[in-house]
């Protein structure tokens, strides 16, 4: 008997006049979110060994995770933010259930401690309290509830410890608190008060009994991890320049950091006249200008921008140009002055003297001479500043220490793309050397008066980086030992994501059982908003992060694979490709494919949206809506099985780098470090497994890559007509990812030719259910998706942004029109059945088989994601 949802599903696929001839558009269909049957091919929760815990703790063995049983563990996680964390019974049953049974096998329990949702009880706070200092007893049973009906299903529990949490007057500090970055970071890793309170609330978070279970969340075996503090770095924020923008803290914050750091000085030096000395050594000769013959003015202006140079490029001292066309994010829009000649760890003076039609924010930065996205978006070389233009003359002055000169010369640009309008520069010197820095007369650290350094030599910077990495170390090493000693906490602690802060992340995170990083690919910018989160007003750019793949450079994905340290898990706690984009499809199948080759350890999209407290067939709610996105959702019982049960083999082949000590004198970033060991040589992506060592060399040793013999890889890229195509080949898992339309493609013993469509881009994938080979499977799943979104989105017209257009469920996906091939063993007859939403045989597709190979059309009957293929 066919399911309810099936029989709908079949009425709406075969009757557009019951929705309205307009409804869907032509070559799209319905797909939306509902709950796969038990014991259906989308039902993966079999995967889980439950309870979670019952094999137990999880421990860190031979570079990897597993239980004290000694069993394997890789995890496909989920996280639950904010208000997602404090459901009722109900909600939280069918929560666990449902990512039970896309193959989810651990939560990361994040922003517990949030400000915003204290009002809607979606937070561990009282609504009732001002202060941020007692966990509300009624919001943590809610937690605890979750965490054991999770446990019940198999689901291990990601703890985040600091996340959000904000001090206020209310909670004994000075008004200052409230210019502080964002959620007290960064000051949170040396102040005094606010590390006592991490411990207190650590205390009260992991060391309450849980009556669900009888066990506090530190003993329980189902709390798996303890993050200690999320994205924070006291070295920077981001990954642009390390050390900078301290000076800005408020009194008295700054005041306690100028302490420890006149403190750590004195330390280190035997006094003024040693100090002094020392932090010449070195410095960079004054006055060669950085500027060379052939250096020019460039406009600068990404897809669906504009920038017109309204002044002689040859006047290298000044520009006029105009963003006449601007979509808003921040760094799509510039001039640039090419071909500079910056050397690395020197230190440089800027000036020059600005001005504006209106007022206005633009950024000045000093980055990679190079074309494309990449060039000031993340990297730059020792300046990266926003200031604030007016109609009148102003002048700046930065002091700056170059960094990251490698392979590559550099440039100076101007990015206008907050919003239209003209820019003028003038009077513009980039010269070596600076006045008025290293010790100054009458500074000395006994007298606690050296202050936070915004121009230095570059010894002096090397200090204050290493001073730094001290900081961020101790901070580490006693929130630990508290968890360790004083909670008793047993499992695997990391303390934050190792690409924040630069390569010194790598320092910190040394104490550490496991490696952790953050990855989005085309995050939504809301620079021309003042950079507020907004679901009204943003901007992506639009594009795969497949077609990336180069040599050098594998996206977003790519960048964190070289953060992998030799011996150590890998886990990426948060990584999405967002909403609204045109190439979602791509994101779990690479992510299991590219995760698998480089032997990850655990990913975890961010993040799930209301998943158990809403109606069947809701919208996709926000830019990080997994389980409402047809073609993200859609492709976890691939994912899911093929990276938890290790179907796709690792990189037979690996690289291995070797980093003097102390790392951050080595480079400012891993990337470099990487490109400096190897310069012009292939990365090997998708060919070899990337770690940095954690045996740092001598200073007599030079950085090195050690490389292992060369082997098959699983993984590869071709190209079609339309562009690139990933592909990812095992026996019992294959993917196929890129412009297919057009076009034919081959993974093993899967393969695709498809028509023209929309696009052209879509993914295929194929994961056999009863462990055999594909060809010799009794029960195999084929997926196949490329766009989908909610109904009545109206893009922009270069489709970077939908606005506050985000439709209304049930959301919608597009036909692909192909024909699918897999190849079959000897045997009965497969059959080909199109699946409803809820994994039920909808309809029996005609199929056949030829020299091998089962083929059937996608082009008619029930327009489907997945094919269940059964003997």
């Amino acid at each position: 008997m066919r399911s309810p949802v099936t029989l709908v599903f079949l009425l709406l696929m075969s009757a557009t006049a019951v929705l309205g001839a307009e409804a869907v558009p032509a070559g799209w269909f319905l797909w939306p979110a509902v709950e796969p049957q038990d014991g259906s091919a989308l039902d993966a929760s079999e995967l889980n060994a439950r309870p979670a815990g019952s094999l137990g703790r999880v421990e860190v063995r031979d570079g990897h995770f597993v239980t004290e049983q000694g069993g394997a563990l890789r995890f496909w996680g989920a996280n639950l933010s904010s208000n997602e964390n404090f459901p009722d019974a109900a909600t939280a049953e069918r929560l666990a259930r449902r990512m039970a049974k896309g193959g989810i096998n651990i939560v990361r329990l994040h922003h517990l401690d949030n400000n915003w949702s204290v009002q809607s009880r979606g937070s561990l706070w009282s609504p009732d309290d001002p202060r941020r200092i007692q966990i509300d007893p009624q919001q943590l049973d809610k937690l605890h509830r979750l965490v054991a009906e999770l446990k019940r299903q198999g689901i291990y529990s990601n703890v985040n410890l600091k996340v959000s949490r904000t001090f206020s007057t209310a909670d004994g500090f000075p008004e200052s608190i409230a210019q502080t970055p964002t959620f007290n970071k960064r000051v949170d890793y040396f102040q005094r008060r606010m590390i006592e309170l991490q411990k207190d609330y650590a205390r009260q978070l992991l060391g309450t009994k849980n009556p669900y279970t009888g066990l506090s969340l530190a003993e329980d075996p189902a709390v798996a991890i303890v993050e200690i503090n999320n994205e924070n770095s006291l070295l920077g924020l981001r990954t642009r320049d390390v050390g900078r923008d301290l000076e800005k803290l408020p009194e008295p914050f700054r005041g306690e950091l100028t302490q420890l750091w006149n403190t750590w000085l004195a330390k280190r030096y035997p006094g003024v006249e040693a100090l002094a000395a020392a932090w010449q050594q070195g410095a960079t000769p004054s006055g060669k200008s950085a500027l060379t013959g052939d250096s020019r003015w460039h406009a600068d202006a990404q897809p669906g921008n504009q920038v017109d140079l309204l002044s002689n490029p040859n006047d290298q001292s000044s520009v006029h140009f105009r963003a006449a066309l601007s979509d808003r994010v921040r760094w799509r829009a510039a001039a640039y002055l090419d071909r500079l000649n910056l050397t690395d760890r020197a230190t440089y003076t800027v000036t020059f003297a600005a001005r504006a039609d209106a007022a206005r924010p633009v950024q000045v930065t000093l980055g990679r001479d190079e074309p494309g996205w990449r060039t000031d978006k993340w990297r730059t070389r020792g300046l990266y500043a926003t200031i604030d233009l007016k109609p009148e003359w102003q002048e700046f002055r930065f002091v700056v220490n170059a960094h990251s000169v490698v392979d590559v010369g550099s440039r100076f640009s101007v990015t206008a793309g907050h919003q239209p309008g003209e820019v003028w520069v003038k009077n513009l010197r980039i010269y070596s050397g600076a006045a008025q820095i290293g010790l100054r007369p009458g500074q000395s650290p006994a007298d606690g008066t050296v202050p936070i350094p915004v121009g230095a030599t570059p010894a002096q910077w090397g200090d204050w980086l290493a001073f730094l990495v001290d900081t961020e170390v101790s901070y580490v090493a006693e929130m630990r030992q508290y968890l360790r000693d004083e909670l008793h906490v047993r499992v695997p602690i990391v303390c934050t994501q190792a690409n924040y802060g630069g390569i010194a992340g790598l320092a910190r995170e040394r104490a550490s059982e496991f490696i952790d990083a953050h990855a989005y690919w085309q995050h939504p910018d809301f620079g021309g908003w003042n950079n507020a989160y907004d679901l009204g007003n943003f901007t992506i750019i639009n594009t795969p992060q497949v077609a990336e793949f180069s040599p050098r450079w594998a996206g977003e994905i790519g960048g964190i694979a070289l953060l992998r340290v030799s011996g150590k898990p890998f886990s990426v706690t948060e990584i999405d490709n967002p909403a609204p984009s045109d190439f979602a499809c791509e994101m779990y199948p690479l992510l299991a494919g590219f995760g698998s080759v480089q032997d990850w350890d655990a990913i975890y999209p961010f993040d799930i949206v209301g998943l158990g407290a809403e109606e069947e067939g809701g919208p996709i709610r926000t830019f990080f809506d997994q389980n409402h996105h047809p073609v993200k959702w859609g492709f976890a019982p691939f994912a899911t099985r093929s990276f938890r049960q290790h179907l796709i083999p690792v990189a037979q082949a690996a690289r291995e780098l070797f980093v003097r000590a102390p790392v951050w004198q080595e480079a400012d970033h891993v990337d470099v470090a990487w490109l400096r060991a190897q310069p012009g040589e292939d990365l090997g992506f998708l060919t070899t497994r990337l770690s940095v060592s954690e045996r740092l060399l001598g200073s007599g040793e030079k950085t090195h890559v050690v490389r292992s013999a060369a082997g098959v890889t699983p993984a590869t890229m071709t190209q079609t007509p339309r562009g690139a195509v990933f592909l990812a080949q095992a026996p019992q898992a294959a993917a196929i990812v890129g412009y297919v339309g057009g076009g034919s493609a081959e993974a093993g013993a899967l393969a695709i030719a498809s028509d023209e469509f929309g696009l052209n881009f879509a993914a295929l994938t194929a994961v056999a259910l009863d462990g055999r080979a594909l060809p010799d499977a009794d029960r195999l799943l084929v997926t196949l998706g490329a766009r989908a979104e909610n109904q009545a989105v109206k893009w922009n017209a270069v489709r970077t942004s939908i606005g506050e257009s985000w439709g209304h469920g049930p959301t919608i996906a597009e036909r692909v029109p192909a024909t699918v091939r897999l190849r079959v063993g000897a045997g009965a007859a497969p059959r080909v059945f199109a699946l409803a939403p809820d994994g039920s045989h909808a309809a029996e597709v005609p199929s056949e088989v030829r020299d091998g190979w089962l083929s059937f059309s996608t082009r008619e009957g029930p327009a489907t994601l997945h094919y269940e293929i059964v003997r």
